[in-house]
């Protein structure tokens, strides 16, 4: 089962997420606090430096599936609109490959 840890991106407001699953279209995330995120945000997936344009499909307690609308490859040269997505990931690198 995956287990890649992530941020929630929206506006000024980032929180912590666990993405447990995957596929070419979606996403499955928990979030870690009992934020509720709006129906469209950035999310952040700090093991393999994706960030992913998402809209909200469902929701069970604090568990959310996403629809992937675009997905934005953080390891190269990134857009001004994704610097911030692109600081977080960076900053996550060292506790990722630490664990």
């Amino acid at each position: 089962m995956m287990q890649n840890p992530g941020k929630v991106l929206c506006g000024v407001f980032a929180w912590d997420c666990i993405v447990r699953d995957q596929s070419d279209t979606g996403l499955r995330i928990q979030m870690l606090s009992s934020a509720t995120p709006p129906g469209g945000f950035q999310l952040v997936d700090l093991a393999t430096g994706y960030a992913h344009d998402v809209r909200v499909i469902w929701q069970k307690d604090r568990e959310l599936g996403l629809r992937i609308i675009r997905s934005h490859d953080l390891r190269g040269l990134a857009p001004a609109a994704l610097q911030t997505a692109k600081r977080i990931w960076q900053a996550g690198q060292g506790r990722v490959s630490a664990s």
